[in-house]
Protein backbone atom coordinates (compact mmCIF):
# COMPACT_ATOMS: atom_id res chain seq x y z
CA UNK A 1 0.00 0.00 0.00
CA UNK A 2 2.86 2.51 0.40
CA UNK A 3 3.36 2.72 -3.61
CA UNK A 4 -0.26 3.93 -3.73
CA UNK A 5 -0.41 7.43 -4.24
CA UNK A 6 -2.72 9.95 -6.47
CA UNK A 7 0.01 11.97 -8.91
CA UNK A 8 -0.75 15.86 -8.53
CA UNK A 9 1.38 16.38 -11.73
CA UNK A 10 -0.66 13.67 -13.34
CA UNK A 11 -4.30 15.12 -11.72
CA UNK A 12 -2.92 18.13 -13.25
CA UNK A 13 -2.39 17.48 -16.28
CA UNK A 14 -5.77 15.29 -16.68
CA UNK A 15 -7.89 17.99 -15.41
CA UNK A 16 -6.20 20.70 -17.58
CA UNK A 17 -6.73 18.33 -20.79
CA UNK A 18 -10.40 17.25 -19.84
CA UNK A 19 -11.16 21.23 -19.46
CA UNK A 20 -9.90 22.58 -22.40
CA UNK A 21 -11.42 19.76 -24.52
CA UNK A 22 -14.72 20.14 -22.28
CA UNK A 23 -14.73 22.85 -20.04
CA UNK A 24 -16.68 24.85 -21.98
CA UNK A 25 -19.78 22.58 -21.92
CA UNK A 26 -19.57 23.00 -18.20
CA UNK A 27 -20.62 25.43 -14.95
CA UNK A 28 -18.49 26.69 -12.67
CA UNK A 29 -20.04 24.46 -9.93
CA UNK A 30 -19.76 21.19 -11.99
CA UNK A 31 -16.11 22.18 -12.58
CA UNK A 32 -15.70 22.54 -8.64
CA UNK A 33 -16.93 19.32 -8.06
CA UNK A 34 -14.39 17.34 -10.04
CA UNK A 35 -12.04 16.67 -7.13
CA UNK A 36 -14.63 15.50 -5.12
CA UNK A 37 -16.01 13.07 -8.14
CA UNK A 38 -12.62 11.54 -8.76
CA UNK A 39 -12.42 10.43 -4.82
CA UNK A 40 -16.18 9.16 -5.24
CA UNK A 41 -15.78 7.23 -8.21
CA UNK A 42 -12.47 5.81 -7.00
CA UNK A 43 -14.59 4.73 -3.62
CA UNK A 44 -17.03 3.60 -6.07
CA UNK A 45 -15.20 1.29 -7.56
CA UNK A 46 -13.34 0.16 -4.40
CA UNK A 47 -16.66 -1.06 -3.34
CA UNK A 48 -17.53 -2.93 -6.58
CA UNK A 49 -13.98 -4.93 -5.54
CA UNK A 50 -15.26 -5.54 -2.48
CA UNK A 51 -18.96 -6.47 -3.50
CA UNK A 52 -17.43 -8.80 -6.18
CA UNK A 53 -14.94 -10.58 -3.61
CA UNK A 54 -17.68 -11.20 -0.86
CA UNK A 55 -20.26 -12.16 -4.31
CA UNK A 56 -17.95 -14.93 -5.00
CA UNK A 57 -15.73 -13.09 -7.99
CA UNK A 58 -18.46 -13.17 -10.34
CA UNK A 59 -17.99 -10.18 -12.10
CA UNK A 60 -14.29 -9.25 -12.55
CA UNK A 61 -11.53 -11.24 -13.37
CA UNK A 62 -9.35 -12.51 -10.80
CA UNK A 63 -5.65 -14.13 -10.66
CA UNK A 64 -5.51 -14.93 -7.80
CA UNK A 65 -8.47 -15.74 -4.79
CA UNK A 66 -8.22 -12.59 -2.98
CA UNK A 67 -7.23 -10.78 -5.74
CA UNK A 68 -10.54 -8.48 -5.84
CA UNK A 69 -9.79 -7.87 -1.81
CA UNK A 70 -6.52 -6.45 -2.84
CA UNK A 71 -7.80 -4.20 -5.04
CA UNK A 72 -10.84 -2.94 -3.20
CA UNK A 73 -7.25 -2.11 -0.47
CA UNK A 74 -6.05 -0.42 -3.22
CA UNK A 75 -8.88 1.54 -4.47
CA UNK A 76 -9.57 2.82 -0.62
CA UNK A 77 -5.34 3.78 -0.24
CA UNK A 78 -6.19 5.71 -3.26
CA UNK A 79 -8.72 7.79 -1.70
CA UNK A 80 -7.23 8.21 1.86
CA UNK A 81 -4.19 9.93 -0.22
CA UNK A 82 -7.20 11.81 -2.13
CA UNK A 83 -8.12 13.02 1.22
CA UNK A 84 -5.02 14.04 2.16
CA UNK A 85 -4.47 16.31 -1.25
CA UNK A 86 -7.85 17.01 -1.47
CA UNK A 87 -6.94 20.90 -1.12
CA UNK A 88 -4.43 20.70 -3.48
CA UNK A 89 -6.66 19.41 -6.26
CA UNK A 90 -9.00 22.20 -5.56
CA UNK A 91 -6.76 24.21 -6.24
CA UNK A 92 -5.65 22.86 -9.27
CA UNK A 93 -9.28 22.86 -10.44
CA UNK A 94 -9.58 26.37 -8.93
CA UNK A 95 -7.16 27.61 -12.13
CA UNK A 96 -8.29 29.44 -14.93
CA UNK A 97 -7.67 26.54 -17.61
CA UNK A 98 -9.15 27.45 -20.95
Amino acid sequence: MSKVSLDLSLYEQYTKGYLNACGASFVKREIEYMPFAAKLITYECGIRFLTDYLNGDTYFRIAYPEHNLDRCKTQMELVRDMERKFDVMRDINGMEIC
